[in-house]
């Protein structure tokens, strides 16, 4: 399972994270995909766990500062193809996700509109056109 953590804590006590990091080991089973030091307070960790040996090693950061962790899912490749305004791509990255049919054509009609409009304000209008649609159709 994958987790984002996401860490406040007084720069002051950098030794002291670092000391309770250092002692002992991590469980094998947790490992750390991304660490970003967002050069504030603020640090996150990006990493995978299947025990509850992980997640409690990673319990120890509250030790120095406060933790926040949710369970996360990741969605880089749909939104490479958002970015990239590839439409095409977005579908091959639905599909390799195990949607089809018309689940697929919608959310690509939605992404459509969005892209075809000449503004940001007008795509926000052809998003909420399309929602109402949907709940219409779902009526």
């Amino acid at each position: 399972m994958l987790y984002v953590t996401i860490l406040r804590s007084d720069r002051s006590r950098d030794p002291e994270l670092w000391a309770t990091i250092w002692q002992g080991k991590a469980p094998d089973t947790l490992k750390i995909r991304a660490v970003y030091n967002l050069l504030t307070d603020t640090r996150v960790f990006v990493w995978e766990g299947e025990t509850l040996a992980d997640a409690r090693y990673m319990d120890r950061l509250n030790q120095v500062g406060e933790t926040t962790t949710s369970i996360a899912m990741d969605q880089t490749g749909g939104w490479q193809q958002a970015f990239a305004g590839n439409l095409d791509g977005m579908r091959e990255w639905f599909e390799s996700r195990g949607r089809t049919g018309s689940d697929v054509d919608a959310a690509l009609d939605l992404r459509r509109r969005g892209h075809e409009a000449p503004n940001v304000e007008a795509a926000r209008r052809a998003a909420r056109e399309w929602q109402e649609e949907q709940r219409t159709q779902g009526a």
